[in-house]
């Protein structure tokens, strides 16, 4: 019989293999031991539990989406007992809208709590308008930001003029204002800006480019209509060809309703430039003939003075909806204006197809100041 190897020496061996197989297998897992992991919402929901590995890193999850009123940030870690709690970090963000004058939206984004706010150049200003400032208002957690714009007055340039009437020995009796309302150089003025003219002059905003006179002036030939109960005056200018250039097209409408925004165009007061006033449509007719001659008129808070009369009261989208013609006051010294009273388009609008040379009648044929 084979002899064995020493009995001892052979326990050895054998009790160190067993501990190699059971100790190796405990130490590979020692780093994959499983850890419990809770992501929770700013606001405690929870949003998931999961078993992880104890090395994973648990802020590598992704951050809840973003909504209007929240910009999330990052993730706190704690612990409770044995567990892993993650909780969504986040700031309040504001909604900003900004918005040109007539409600178009220019530009979205947001702010977050803590940050500055951006600040927007105006619009870019034009013929028509120019943009002056920003107003802001907060209307549900939300910030509009609204351009402010007034008219570019030199707009009206060619079509509103200031009147100055004369009587026969050259002595001016009035003033007010007139528009052109083609390019041949017909207007629209009140009758009683005319009334008793011998003679009569146009002043327009617009540099004489021949005597370099700050204003040019032109001569009001005649008219074709005029009537003293609607206050209407038809006539043409001479020698309009000289600025037709600074001409733009006037269209006239009676589209329009209590609230619109509106302007007054004109010289208030004899003023020696062009102005305008801004104000709303207060409504749509006024039955107030006992104190204008039968006739209903528009009222609208603009400024309306003496001067004013045969200006234009024009909508946002610088259409005509009537004729500048009288201020109402609440006061005999005319210090505190109630409203301002407009001929409406209807009142003239079927004379205007009757635009002819062949009718025009000289002012003193018309007022019998010959």
């Amino acid at each position: 019989m084979r002899n064995w190897p020493n009995k001892k020496w052979y326990l050895r061996l054998v009790s160190l293999v067993l501990t190699f197989l059971l100790v190796v297998p405990m130490l590979g897992c020692k780093g994959s031991a499983n850890v419990t992991v809770n992501w929770f919402d700013a606001d405690g929901t929870l949003i998931e539990t999961q078993q992880v590995k104890k090395d994973y890193d648990p802020t590598e999850r992704a951050l809840p989406e973003d909504t209007d009123a929240w910009h999330y940030t990052g993730w706190s870690v704690s612990k409770s007992g044995t567990d892993v709690v993650c909780t969504a970090t986040r700031k309040s963000k504001t909604k900003l809208i900004w918005k040109d004058f007539d409600g178009t939206v220019l530009e979205e984004g947001f702010v977050v709590e803590g940050e500055v706010k951006d600040k927007k150049d105006l619009p870019e200003s034009n013929e028509r308008w120019n943009y002056t400032s920003w107003s802001e208002q907060v209307d549900k957690g939300e910030i509009v930001y609204t351009a402010g714009r007034e008219p570019n007055i030199s707009y009206f340039y060619g079509n509103v003029f200031q009147i100055v009437i004369k009587d026969k020995s050259g002595e001016p009796l009035g003033v007010g204002s007139g528009f052109v309302i083609n390019e041949d150089g017909w207007f629209i003025t009140n009758n009683h800006v005319m009334k008793d003219a011998y003679t009569a002059s146009a002043f327009f905003d617009i540099r004489d480019e021949n005597s370099g006179t700050k204003h040019t002036t032109l001569d009001i030939v005649g008219g074709v209509y005029n009537d003293e109960k609607k206050d209407i005056f038809i006539g043409k200018l001479a020698g309009y060809e000289k600025i037709r250039s600074h001409y733009k097209k006037i269209v006239f409408t009676e589209e329009y309703a209590e609230g619109d925004t509106c302007y007054a165009i004109g010289y208030p007061n004899a003023a020696i430039s062009l102005e305008y006033s801004r104000g709303k449509v207060l409504e749509e007719y006024s039955d107030i003939r006992d104190k204008i001659n039968g006739v209903y008129y528009l009222l609208s808070d603009c400024y309306i003075a003496p001067g004013s009369s045969g200006g234009i009261l024009v909508n946002e989208n610088y259409e005509v909806i009537g004729i500048t013609s009288i201020g109402l006051y609440a006061d005999a010294e005319k210090t505190e204006l109630i409203s301002g009273g407009s001929v409406p388009t209807l009142a003239f609008k079927e004379q205007l197809d009757r635009l002819h040379d062949s009718l025009l009648k000289s002012l003193d044929a018309i007022y019998g100041t010959k």
